[in-house]
């Protein structure tokens, strides 16, 4: 069979997989999924699921990468944009983030709001990117520190009641609103001098 041929054919078993895997996530929560439950969604035997996954933790990250590969994508295409007024990034993620909406909430959702570690590093990346290059700060900085934690606390939640109630608002006017909300006051207190105790104040 041509190496081709044989390409495609692993990528539409994992694939297969991957989507089975978000399906049984939204019906039922990660933790009650078994590989077993996997396997019989994605309609192939066990044996080939360990042919391409040890475990359903490498399956879930797999599926993870393959959320994230648009993004990382439109990152390496656009970077940082530090003459825009507001964040570059939040745009496409929020875009992102309404056209897989099954995949977020498997990956993202539930009550307890468990975002995977690769999302939530990748969002963070992009943040303390952006806020470093607006504001000059290291990227070592407390303050720095404290911004990016906001912000990205800020997204998560806004994004979650966004897509969880089916609000009738585009990605451009609920980005246009989070920047409002987020984006100036961030600014303001990371371009406030510091006064004699070290401490920053709004000029």
């Amino acid at each position: 069979m041509p190496v081709g041929s044989i390409d495609r054919r692993v990528a539409r078993t994992r694939g297969l997989l991957q989507q089975a895997l978000v399906k049984l996530i939204v019906e039922k929560g990660y933790a009650a999924v078994t590989v077993e439950d996997i396997c019989r969604q994605a309609n192939v035997g066990r044996s080939t699921f360990y042919t391409h996954y040890p475990d359903k933790d490498c399956l879930r990250k797999a599926a993870i990468d393959q959320h994230l590969k648009p993004l990382r994508t439109s990152d390496t295409r656009h970077g940082s944009q530090p003459d825009t007024k507001g964040f570059s990034f939040s745009r496409s993620v929020f875009e992102h983030a309404l056209a897989t909406r099954a995949m977020h909430r498997a990956l993202i959702g539930g009550s307890k709001r468990e975002t995977p570690e690769e999302i939530h590093d990748w969002i963070s990346q992009q943040v303390r990117r952006e806020l470093t290059d607006l504001s000059g700060h290291c990227e070592s900085s407390i303050e720095l520190e404290i911004a990016t934690r906001f912000v990205v606390g800020a997204l998560f939640e806004v994004m979650h009641w966004w897509l969880d109630h089916d609000a009738d608002i585009s990605p451009a006017d609920i980005d246009r609103t989070f920047q409002q909300m987020v984006f100036d006051g961030v600014k303001t207190a990371l371009d406030a001098p510091p006064d004699a105790g070290g401490k920053r104040h709004p000029s």
